[in-house]
């Protein structure tokens, strides 16, 4: 049986209007010569990074109120030394796109592995979700493995539950790592993966609000077929969507 991974990935930008407001008293510095004309609320003396070899400084002589000042909804860093902060490009990989069972025995759950693996830039994190196009099915036929119910028969695509048992048949996944313990408690809990077949959404797999580099989940996918399951090769497509928050 061979389940094929593909990634959809999807990044949202938000955008805020820059408003310019004018008043008839200005406390501006303007500073004009025949090739420019520079209007600045401040003009600092120097700012910069300095380095020796037993420190490093950054510094802004001459900003007004330099700092870090945060409030809801805002983040306010003035001064030349925040250009310094780290600047994490934004990534999103797969380790394998195409998975294969091969051959499985009812009643002996067979399972396979892949990482995905996320960086986002200075912001608020990200979100990961997951939809496949349908259930895992015969090219050709209406012969299907259902989605696991797990071991209770309530996991869903957004509960998961202990799947443990030899009895309980079916296909779903686990994700364990960075950003995952919010979705799955531990190794042993599975849930199934949202159906586009059946107009259901992507659901957020693994999620974390803080600008992470190199964070890793390992996904199980999990499946446990019972005797009567008809032969053949089944397949589906799983799309995972990478969302970094701003």
């Amino acid at each position: 049986m061979k389940l094929k991974i593909f990634i959809s990935f999807i990044v949202f930008l938000l955008l805020s209007e820059i408003c310019h407001l004018r008043s008839d008293t200005s406390l501006a510095q303007t500073f004009i010569s025949p090739g420019y004309k520079i209007d600045f609320g401040n003009f600092n003396m120097t700012g910069g990074k300095k380095t020796s070899t037993t420190y490093t400084l950054t510094d802004s002589v001459g900003q007004n109120a330099p700092g870090q000042y945060d409030n809801a909804g805002y983040t306010v860093k003035a001064g030349f030394q925040y250009i310094y902060d780290k600047n994490i490009p934004l990534s999103f990989s797969i380790s394998d796109l195409d998975l294969n069972f091969g051959p499985l025995v009812p009643n002996i759950g067979s399972t396979v592995t892949n990482t995905l693996t996320i960086s986002t830039p200075t912001a608020h994190g990200y979100d990961i979700m997951a939809i496949a196009n349908h259930p895992l099915k015969t090219i050709g036929s209406n012969s299907t493995i259902p989605d696991t119910k797990c071991d209770s028969g309530t996991c869903s695509d957004s509960i998961s539950g202990i799947w443990t048992s030899p009895s309980t048949h079916g296909f779903g996944f686990n994700a364990n790592g960075n950003g995952t313990s919010t979705y799955f408690t531990n190794q042993t809990y599975f849930r199934q993966f949202a159906d586009a077949s059946i107009n259901e959404t992507a659901k957020i797999i693994m999620s974390e609000n803080i600008p992470v580099e190199n964070h890793s989940s390992t996904v199980t996918y999990k499946i446990n077929i019972s005797t009567i399951q008809p032969a053949g090769t089944y397949q589906n497509s799983i799309n995972y969507i990478a969302v970094p928050k701003y």
